[in-house]
C-alpha cells in the first residue's frame, strides 16, 4: 500500500500539472480540443501524452503554467485535492449545512419525500444529525419555500466552497475551479476564513482518514 504522504504528493503533482484528468465535463466545451478527446477515446494507450499536452493548453490559457501551488501545508489543499466526486459531495454538504434551518423544519410527509427526491436520503439525514453541530446555517433560509431551498443547496454550497478556496490565491483556486461545474459564481455566503473553517470541520466529520493526510491541519 502506498504511504499516505506519497499518495498526497502524487495528487498534488497531478493537481498542478494535469488538470485535464479531473476537468468537469461541463468545461469540456471551453477547454477540450475535440481532437484530443477523439484521440484519447481511440487510443487509450496514448492518453498520458494527450493529457500532458491538453493540460499544458489549459494552464497556459489560465496563466498558470509556471505558477504551481508550492506550499503543501496550505489548509485549502485538503479541499482542493479531493477527487471530483468527493469535492462535489463536499459542496453539496456545505450547501445543506447553510440551508439547515429550513431543511430541519421539514416534518410533513410530502415535504420530506420531496427533499429526499431532490437531495437524497443520506444528505437529508446528514443535515438533521450533523449539520447543526458544524454551523447554525443561514437564519433567512428558515422562511424559504421548499423549491427555493433545494435550489439554494447547490448554489450556496458552490459559493461556500469557492470562498473556502479563495484565500490560497489563484494558483490553487483556479485549478480547483476546473473540477467544479461551469456555473456563475454568486456572492459568497460566508467570508473566506469562515468558509474554510466550515469546510475543514466538515471533512473532519465526513473524511477523517483523508484529513489525517494533512499533518498541518491536525
Amino acid at each position: 500500500m502506498m504511504p499516505a504522504s506519497a499518495a498526497l504528493d502524487r495528487r498534488l503533482v497531478e493537481f498542478n500539472q494535469l488538470p485535464s484528468r479531473t476537468l468537469h465535463p461541463s468545461r469540456h466545451a471551453a477547454y477540450a480540443p475535440p481532437a484530443a478527446l477523439a484521440a484519447i477515446a481511440a487510443a487509450p494507450a496514448l492518453a498520458p501524452a494527450w493529457h500532458r499536452h491538453w493540460s499544458r493548453e489549459i494552464l497556459d490559457a489560465l496563466g498558470l503554467w509556471q505558477r504551481p501551488v508550492t506550499d503543501p501545508a496550505r489548509p485549502e489543499l485538503a479541499l482542493a485535492l479531493l477527487a471530483p466526486e468527493a469535492l462535489a459531495q463536499c459542496a453539496r454538504r456545505l450547501g445543506a449545512v447553510l440551508c439547515g434551518p429550513r431543511l430541519r423544519r421539514a416534518i410533513a410527509g410530502d415535504e420530506v419525500r420531496a427533499l429526499i427526491a431532490h437531495l437524497g436520503a443520506d444528505l437529508l439525514d446528514f443535515t438533521r444529525r450533523t449539520a447543526a453541530g458544524l454551523h447554525d446555517g443561514l437564519a433567512d433560509s428558515a422562511a424559504w419555500t421548499l423549491a427555493e431551498t433545494t435550489a439554494a443547496v447547490d448554489t450556496l454550497g458552490l459559493g461556500a466552497l469557492r470562498a473556502a478556496l479563495s484565500g490560497a490565491g489563484p494558483e490553487l483556486a483556479q485549478r480547483a475551479e476546473l473540477k467544479l461545474p461551469d456555473l456563475p459564481a454568486p456572492p459568497a455566503p460566508l467570508p473566506a476564513p469562515q468558509a474554510l473553517a466550515l469546510g475543514l470541520s466538515l471533512l473532519k466529520k465526513t473524511e477523517p482518514a483523508w484529513l489525517s493526510s494533512f499533518p498541518a491541519i491536525r
